[in-house]
């Protein structure tokens, strides 16, 4: 994200009138994949190719001799998070054809089940869709303060429409730039299994009277395994400010004995957590003390947060992350981000797993999103399955389309796009 103008104002009256003069055009009147009922724009394909490019980019550019000023990288063994193995290019080729020939058979395994698709959702689905494609987000209210990349600018002119946007949408959720903490390493949030059809099949399957509904007592023990509930505190070791030359704000790090008090104490109050036998003492000693090191530091109110997380899949910044999957029940620790006038020192206090099944289970909408973390891997590999079986015809304009459409050549030291 970079610094603009842009005001966002009367954005849904001009997204209404991107809609209208959008509605029945096509770029390209390709086809890639159909059967005898359905047949799939090249456009779908393409989106799919789109964001299975930037999936592999992203498991490449942690790799040591990755380059972001080439494309050398595409012809590069990539590891996937399943630890499957493969030559980049053909990685991204192999991932597009099997989200694409997903989206056939969801469409197909919807009807069979009987699945009903909410018409709010598809509506909303397709707004959204359209907002990443003319504004690159669907968090508008940072129009003012940021520009985004539609993907209008990046696919249109490789021969995606609108429609093939929106189609791929239904399927598979969109990466939204604009939404809070992701980073282009974040992939795996971008290409998930639960948008419309994908999440009303899988309602069928694995919710409370779906053909491998998952059993009170496996849900639990998946809980018990994966789930903790922490308080998380972090305070800016740094103050914002504007300069008055040339009115930008920037972040000037605190003096060293400012640094001091302010860690310094958060570790005292983790020893003290800590050095309490019981958890559930130990809870009210953080919550005590939290409470009251926020006010003594004029802190905003609510700094610090408490959630129910899955340890394995919470997003959080590596250090903080590390720190969440080693804290035992009732304990207390401290962590440092950043350097400078970017340095936050974080405070986490883990609460014991019995407090969090409490506050967590037997509410209706959080057993779901359990069953999603548990099930979501089994589905993946149940729409694979199917769509091995599945009987296809591939169109000869496929071939014609390979990853290196995508390749933008960066600055290896800035990682600007290069003009």
């Amino acid at each position: 994200m970079k610094p603009t103008v842009k005001i966002a104002s009367l954005l849904m009256a001009v997204l209404m009138l991107f809609s209208v003069f959008a509605a029945g055009c096509t770029t390209s009147q390709e086809w890639s994949y159909k059967t005898d009922d359905e047949k799939l724009a090249i456009g779908v394909y393409l989106t799919a190719m789109y964001y299975a490019y930037k999936d592999a980019e992203a498991i490449a550019s942690k790799m040591d001799d990755y380059d972001a000023s080439s494309d050398s990288w595409l012809d590069k063994e990539i590891t996937d998070k399943a630890g499957n193995k493969e030559v980049a290019s053909k990685w991204i080729k192999d991932r597009a054809q099997l989200r694409t020939l997903e989206i056939l058979v969801l469409n197909k395994e919807v009807k069979n089940y009987g699945a009903t698709v909410d018409s709010a959702v598809t509506e909303k689905i397709d707004t959204d869709a359209e907002l990443i494609w003319h504004y690159g987000t669907t968090n508008t209210q940072y129009l003012q303060y940021y520009s985004f990349t539609p993907m209008k600018e990046i696919l249109e002119k490789k021969g995606v429409s609108l429609e093939s946007f929106k189609l791929y949408a239904q399927n598979f959720k969109l990466r939204d730039e604009g939404a809070l903490g992701m980073t282009t390493e974040d992939s795996d949030l971008f290409d998930t299994n639960f948008s419309n059809n994908s999440a009303r099949l899988f309602e069928k399957l694995y919710f409370e009277g779906g053909s491998q509904a998952v059993s009170k007592e496996d849900l639990t023990k998946y809980f018990e395994d994966n789930y903790v509930r922490i308080t998380i505190l972090p305070v800016q070791l740094y103050e914002s400010t504007t300069d008055e030359a040339t009115q930008q704000s920037k972040n000037v790090a605190f003096d060293d004995a400012k640094v001091k008090q302010l860690c310094g104490d958060l570790d005292k109050i983790a020893k003290a957590v800590n050095d309490t036998k019981d958890s559930t003492k130990a809870a009210e000693t953080s919550e005590k003390q939290i409470k009251d090191y926020t006010t003594a530091n004029s802190l905003q109110e609510g700094a610090a947060s408490t959630s129910t997380m899955n340890k394995n899949n919470a997003n959080l910044k590596e250090e903080l992350d590390k720190a969440v999957k080693e804290l035992g029940e009732g304990k207390a620790t401290t962590v440092k981000s950043g350097e400078g006038e970017n340095a936050i020192y974080f405070y986490i206090f883990r609460y014991n797993t019995e407090s969090a099944k409490d506050d967590y289970l037997n509410s209706g909408e959080n057993d779901k999103t359990i069953i999603r973390a548990m099930k979501e891997t089994d589905f993946e590999k149940y729409l694979e399955t199917l769509t091995k079986d599945f009987k296809y015809e591939k169109s000869d304009s496929v071939d014609k389309y390979d990853p290196d459409m995508y390749f933008v050549a960066k600055d290896p030291e800035t990682t600007a796009v290069e003009e």
